[in-house]
This record gives structure tokens, sequence and C-alpha cells, in this order.
């Protein structure tokens, strides 16, 4: 396996606007952000249980952003069960969901229910995804190709325009994660497309990012791309990092019971071709991971 330690970027321009995102370094926090509420909109990546599943090995354990709540003292649960995450798996940024059969509302939808619902309050955390399902619909839908490239950027400006919404609608701290290196992915590997399938997420997180650097003040960028990278390349605390650990076809339907055997899904990256497991997932959001999101939140705010 071939490490790939950092991500290519777009232009200087994209450094300008990463950096606005960024806290500046040896910056002080004098009120620390202790939020009130945690609100959460995107796709299978964070939903929560919309549907009574989870898109991880489905062993009762809480996802990146529940556990990410916990952190701060709170819970996160489906809005269907009257919680404040709309996140739904299949869910695209702007399109209707047009693969899976169930509908998902797209990342715009969660929003506009959300903004119906809410008045936003001073110490409001919203947590914002999404892109995983344009980038694989795009490529089902049209291969490797310019109209592929140009669908993916597209998602990831509309994207950029629903944090704006938000901000705009009064968020006062908005927290975006980008896709991670989808060329990673059981997925892309299986294709034999993973260095253009991950050229593919490195366009969507740029042009996500150059739609929002004016938005600093409000707005944190959490690179999911980086820290899937770091674990990828140096396993951290997991030894298989390419196969998934789940015998069904997707996360979804994946329980202990539907595991390689004779394997330990602890030890794997990947619960299907897509989604991360449990174990992966919480190192996205524990304190002492370098770049994960509670340590991002905590130095910017």
């Amino acid at each position: 396996m071939t490490a790939i330690w950092t991500r290519p970027v777009a232009a200087l321009a994209l450094m300008g606007a990463l950096t606005a995102l960024l806290p500046a370094c040896g910056s002080s926090v004098v009120d620390q952000l202790e939020p009130t509420r945690i609100l959460s909109v995107g796709d299978g990546m964070a939903d929560v249980g919309q549907n009574g599943y989870q898109f991880t090995v489905n062993d009762g354990s809480r996802n990146w952003t529940q556990i990410l709540a916990a952190n701060f003292g709170l819970t996160l649960s489906a809005a269907s069960a009257g919680g404040w995450s709309y996140a739904q798996g299949h869910a695209r940024v702007e399109r209707a969901d047009a693969t899976s059969g169930l509908n998902a509302p797209s990342v715009k939808n969660q929003i506009d229910a959300l903004l119906a619902r809410i008045v936003f309050e001073e110490k409001d955390l919203v947590l914002v995804g999404g892109g995983l399902d344009d980038i694989v619909d795009a490529v089902t839908a049209t291969g490797i190709s310019d109209a592929t490239t140009q669908t993916v950027r597209a998602a990831g400006r509309a994207l950029g325009a629903q944090v704006r919404r938000l901000v705009e609608a009064g968020a006062p701290y908005v927290v975006v994660s980008g896709v991670y290196n989808l060329g990673h992915s059981p997925w892309a590997r299986e294709r034999g497309q993973a260095g253009d399938i991950e050229r593919l997420s490195t366009a969507f997180n740029d042009a996500l990012l150059l739609s929002i650097t004016d938005l600093s003040q409000h707005v944190l960028y959490v690179d999911a791309a980086l820290f899937f990278n770091l674990i990828y390349n140096n396993q951290y605390t997991v030894s298989n990092v390419d196969d998934p650990a789940c015998t069904t076809p997707t996360a979804a339907t994946c329980t202990p019971e539907t595991i390689v055997a004779g394997a330990s899904y602890g030890s794997y990256m990947f619960a299907d071709k897509l989604y991360f497991t449990p174990g992966v997932q919480g190192l996205f959001a524990n304190d002492g991971y370098d770049q994960n999101a509670y340590t991002r939140i905590r130095d910017r705010w």
C-alpha cells in the first residue's frame, strides 16, 4: 500500500480559503464554547438511525456525531424520534435521492426542515456533512469523465451554499466536514479507479472550501480527508484498512452476526465498501488524535 501523506491542493486561492477557516496558531481561547444544543444534517456518515439503523456495524454503538455530542455532555438523536439529527443515508446535497428507493431527503431539504422548526440560540452548534452519495451517484451515472467532475464540483459548491443559508439564518457555530478520500474505499478500489475517485473527492472538498472562505467567523472546516488519510496510512488502532468487515451488501444491514468469519471488526477500518466501523467513527469524534473533530472544535472555539 502506498502512503499518501498529503492531499493535493488545486490552487493557492484554496490555501487562503482553508487558512481562513482554521484557527490561528498560538491563539488563545478566552470563553470556551460549551454548546447548549448540537444539531446535524448530512448523509449516512452522520445518520444516527433515522430509519432504525446506522451505516456502520449496528451493534448499539453511537456514531461520531453522537460521540461528539456526548463529549460536550449532550445527546443527539434522530429527528424522526423528535431529536435534532436530520442526517440520513443516501442523501445527496441538493438533488433528490435517485438510487436508494428510500427517498432520502437532500441536505437542502433537511435544512429546510430544521429552519422551519428552530430559532437559533447563541450556543447552538450545527454539524454539516454531505457529498459521499453525490460522488458515488455521479461515478455510477457518467463514469470517470469531465461531466462527472463538473457534477461533483457543483455538489461541493451546493453544500457551501447550504452552509451559507445556516449562517444567514443565525447559526452561530457551524462545523463542516468534507468527504473523506473515497479513493481509499473498497468501493473505489474494487472499480479499479482509486486514483480518479481520490481526485473527485478532492474536487468536491476544494469547491466546498472556496465557497465558504468568507464565513470563517462562524464556520469551522474539519478536514475528514486528512483525518481518515492518517488512519489509512498510519493504521492507528486498526490493522485492516482495505477490506469490509461486513458480509452484507450495505452496512445498514450489518450486525455483529454478519461479520467476516473469524474477524474482529474492531480491527477494521471499513464496515462495508463505503462506511466506517464504529471504532473508526469514534476516532473521528474523540479527543486525543490529531485533526479529529472534537479537538478541532476545542482549538477553535
